[in-house]
């Protein structure tokens, strides 16, 4: 007889089941949508305001803004549709409470142990995306609204979210803070009664949480920008998490190699960001000087109102960059006052004390007069209050040698001048009070006499064979290792700093983790018995210096005496 295929059974599921899965469908795919649409337009309406405003206004001659206008007009008539649809309170009420529902019944779920969290991972993300731009936009239009609602359920399953094998998508995940963002008090005021400081399930998990997503965040894809917008969220909640001690103890007990991954990103955001805000203060100084000159006003409307577009966008790009580099050096400040440990570790020191040198050195230094830009508080540029935090987080870390040692060695930025013509700005403006100015003279001479210590050392070493130098940095090792796959021969430390970014081999970019290194003992023993014979021999012709002098004073105080 022929073979009958035995058809697999569909399964079933309840009426109430289909609704809630349809009902979450159809509100991704209309409500949701036309909130994004309602976004825009806002926006829209924003950007077309401030470039009516920076062509000289509503009452100006200007022809182009006769057209701005009437698109204004239109935009504002769309968006006052769209509000009285979308916005409507007993609709909105609803929605709350079905997405309150949701976030009820995914709890449910990943408290029925492994099953359930797999049921939970299997979701389809809109569920977590829909969820968390419902909350984020409706802080926007409904303020008020959002604050009534019931959001201990919510701010749970986002925390559970944000861990990466409940939610794979990074830039999902990225938008989860800022819904956790809307459960903090206004002004993020102290609140020792706040579900966040209360609560053991938030205590004990939102560090690693946060911290992990901060990290995570670097790899996902298309991410460059967004990333620094989740940072900076993140950076909010930590600011308001740590006026609280339990987070201090929470921050403490978190792995160390993650922590040192997550202060590596901070310092990288600190420095590329304020870097690039920089390099734009300089191209707006640049643009301010050329508009104002009668060439430019002589130009045509259309060629004037393009290059000032271009301006307010350069301003805007700016001003955001000021904003995120200052919320990461304030996240250094507060952290280190309390754990100043990682940022210290050997994986780290360098990096911190080279990111500090470097802005010391920028806004003390010759090429300062390219910073000084017309209304620097437009642009977010507070000088004063951003070198005033860069110093104190320097001294908190100058108690330490192994970083006093870093700060003189590093050449790229590193001179006695400009930190002696720093403590002359910092006295003249008042950037420290008197208290913090005496710390500082006191640490730039101690920086002074360990700087000429380690020039003496690298003249003692300066013809160091070439298989003692490590290739990347070009400097004597320490601790030599090989790496596995190119079989190049490394400073550890060096190797390390370059995992903490990429676990690749520099050399061929093979896979490459710290436990991959191979030991190189015996060139280890051959450094420091090549440094201790220099050294020796460098104490020998001294004393024999020293002999010599002593000598000659006898030999001359003798002389006097027989006259």
């Amino acid at each position: 007889g022929t073979k009958t295929k035995k058809k697999k059974k569909k399964k079933k599921f309840s009426l109430v089941t289909e609704m809630f899965f349809l009902t979450m469908e159809t509100l991704q795919l209309g409500y949701i949508r036309n909130l994004h649409a309602l976004t825009r337009i806002v926006r829209e309406i924003a950007q077309c305001q401030e470039t009516i405003e920076h062509m000289g206004g509503g009452n100006s001659t200007n022809p182009m803004i006769f057209g701005l206008n009437l698109q204004l007009n239109s935009l504002r008539s769309t968006m006052v549709a769209m509000r009285t649809h979308l916005l409507d309170p007993k609709l909105l009420r609803k929605i709350f409470a079905l997405y309150g529902w949701a976030a009820r019944w995914m709890l449910h779920m990943k408290n029925q142990g492994p099953e359930g969290c797999r049921v939970l991972a299997a979701l389809p993300e809109y569920f977590a995306s829909d969820m968390a731009n419902l909350y984020i936009l409706m802080n926007r239009f409904e303020p008020i609204m959002l604050r009534s609602q019931p959001m201990e359920d919510v701010m749970r399953v986002v925390m559970t979210l944000m861990d990466s094998s409940m939610l794979k998508n990074a830039s999902l995940r990225g938008q989860l803070p800022d819904v956790l963002n809307l459960a903090l008090p206004v002004a993020s005021i102290p609140s020792p009664e706040h579900m966040l400081v209360t609560q053991q399930c938030f205590t004990k998990t939102l560090i690693p949480r946060l911290l992990g997503l901060y990290v995570e965040i670097e790899f996902g894809e298309n991410q460059f920008y967004n990333k620094f917008h989740t940072r900076y969220t993140i950076s909010q909640i930590l600011k308001f998490l740590w006026q609280h001690p339990v987070y201090h103890e929470s921050l403490r007990s978190y792995d160390r190699t993650k922590m040192i991954r997550f202060v590596n990103m901070l310092c990288n955001d600190a420095v590329w960001l304020l870097d690039e805000a920089l390099k734009h203060l300089e191209d707006i100084r640049v643009e301010q000087k050329a508009m104002s000159t009668l060439e430019f006003k002589r130009q045509n409307s259309f060629v004037r109102h393009r290059r000032e577009a271009q301006f307010l966008q350069l301003q805007r790009m700016t001003r955001s960059q000021m904003n995120l580099a200052h919320a990461s050096i304030q996240m250094i400040g507060y952290m280190s006052q309390a754990y100043k440990e990682p940022f210290l570790s050997s994986d780290l020191v360098e990096r911190v004390a080279e990111m500090i040198n470097y802005y010391i050195n920028k806004f003390n230094g010759p090429r300062v007069i390219s910073l000084k830009v017309k209304e620097p508080k437009k642009f977010g540029f507070r000088p004063k209050i951003l070198m005033r935090e860069i110093i104190r987080i320097f001294l908190v870390f100058a108690e330490d040698q192994a970083f006093l040692k870093a700060t003189a060695s590093d050449e790229r930025s590193y001179d006695t001048s400009v930190f002696a013509k720093a403590a002359a700005n910092f006295e003249r403006k008042e950037v420290l009070n008197d208290s913090e100015m005496r710390k500082f003279k006191a640490v730039l001479g101690k920086l002074e006499g360990l700087a000429n210590e380690m020039k003496n050392e690298d003249e003692l070493l300066s013809d160091a064979p070439q298989k003692f130098l490590d290739p990347i940095m070009s400097t004597i090792m320490k601790d030599p290792v090989m790496l596995p796959e190119s079989k190049v021969i490394v400073d550890r430390s060096v190797i390390k700093r370059h995992l903490l970014n990429s676990t690749t081999d520099p050399f061929n970019r093979s896979k490459l983790e710290v436990a991959d290194l191979v030991d190189m003992p015996d060139l280890k023993k051959e450094i420091e018995e090549f440094i201790q014979g220099r050294r020796r021999d460098a104490a020998a012709a001294a004393a024999a210096a020293e002999g010599k002098r002593n000598k000659g004073e006898l030999g001359g105080s003798s002389e006097k005496k027989k006259e």
